[in-house]
């Protein structure tokens, strides 16, 4: 660990044992660390949230509190889900994805693959985009819209391919199809070749919003037949991790989005051009 990371972190440290706010002067007193040093740690700890500027004091910030109630939340839904992404990678023979939002990006929780499962560039632990993703378009649709236009915000989005759509509003309304038809798709607008279906998992209370996903080639997902029971499978698997996650954890899972979707029914700008 550098001398720098060190010394922020021992700086969290010293707020957490102090009640209260700590004057600038009394920190760098109990700290041995000179006023100047100490309030631009200070200064880089609040832009990150990790810290706050009280009138004349310091305390911690409200970030390290969503940082210590996300991460359980988080380790509860992946081990709760596991089995059931293991089980629509099975069933369908492509990879199976569990992503969530974090910040203004989703990240790739857990993976799942099958024997033929295409390889995916990304793994768990990337952060990847919403507005081009199918997980992304899964979450947006069942975040508050004022959530979903501050982070999708006004100007173009940054082109990934030449499918990518970069229109703010535009994604908007496929979130908005997303959650009428209860799952979105991926055109290949992040990976050229793959397309995505995934049905979002939301746990307002814990402020989780997450989705469940199935990837494969275009090549075999453009068959009707075979998106229909790739939507079948994600369906299943995707209410019984719900079913779970509110059987182990009633109170967690109380605001979960039910498991119960509309019918598979492909339309203009989804499942209908993707033998384009």
């Amino acid at each position: 660990m550098s001398e720098s990371a060190g010394k922020a972190i021992d700086l969290l440290f010293y707020l957490a044992r102090t009640d209260g706010e700590v004057s600038l002067a009394r920190l760098s007193r109990d700290t041995g660390m000179n006023k100047a040093t100490a309030l631009r740690y200070l200064s880089v700890l609040e832009s990150r949230g990790v810290a706050e500027r009280r009138g004349a004091g310091w305390s911690l910030g409200l970030a390290l509190y969503e940082l210590g109630t996300r991460v359980p939340v988080r380790s509860l839904v992946v081990e709760r889900v596991r089995p059931h992404l293991e089980r629509l990678a099975r069933e369908t023979g492509e990879t199976a994805n569990l992503a969530c939002l974090a910040g203004g990006s989703a990240v790739y929780l857990d993976r799942a693959e099958a024997d033929r499962s295409l390889r995916m560039r990304s793994a768990p632990g990337d952060r990847l985009p919403l507005y081009c993703t199918g997980v992304g378009k899964a979450i947006l649709s069942i975040l508050p819209d004022d959530r979903a236009r501050a982070i999708l915000g006004t100007g173009p989005l940054p082109r990934i391919n030449e499918r990518t759509v970069t229109d703010p509003e535009e994604v908007l309304r496929e979130a908005a199809h997303a959650r009428e038809v209860g799952y979105g798709f991926d055109r290949e607008e992040y990976e050229t070749g793959l397309t995505c279906m995934a049905l979002a998992i939301g746990l307002p209370e814990a402020d989780f919003y997450g989705a469940m996903s199935v990837s494969g080639p275009t090549a075999r997902m453009r068959d009707p037949v075979v998106r229909d029971r790739m939507l079948d499978a994600l369906r299943r698997s995707t209410a019984l991790a719900v079913a779970a996650l509110r059987r182990e954890s009633p109170s967690l899972a109380a605001g979960a989005v039910p498991a119960v979707f509309p019918a598979f029914r492909p339309s203009a700008g989804f499942g209908a051009d993707a033998s384009e």
